[in-house]
């Protein structure tokens, strides 16, 4: 899990979600909007599994995967978004898919 400082709390999803700057891929989508720091979220519908357990299984992977590269991000907002079959995603594919999306950025 990343730190507190490093994630983006629910009143900045608007502004994001407003930005109109996405990126898609297979199994998620990439929100990016302007920011003086680097700041992660993760969302997982119900529509991509009811069960909850699931839901932060592929939000704990994501997590994990930017921990990992946070320190080459340039400084935004970054919201990744699940969509349904995330939860099938194999590690190095999963990190593959999210390398792709940056890079489109």
């Amino acid at each position: 899990m990343l730190p507190k400082s490093t994630r983006i709390p629910r009143k900045l999803f608007k502004p994001i979600l407003e930005s109109r700057k996405y990126f898609n891929s297979e199994h998620f989508s990439l929100r990016t909007a302007s920011s003086e720091h680097v700041r992660v979220a993760v969302s997982v519908s119900k529509k991509v599994s009811k069960s909850a357990v699931i839901r932060n299984k592929i939000r704990r992977r994501v997590y994990s995967e930017f921990r990992n590269i946070i320190s080459t991000l340039k400084p935004s907002l970054y919201l990744v978004v699940a969509k349904t079959g995330a939860e099938k995603v194999k590690s190095e594919h999963l990190r593959s898919e999210l390398a792709d999306l940056l890079k489109k950025r």
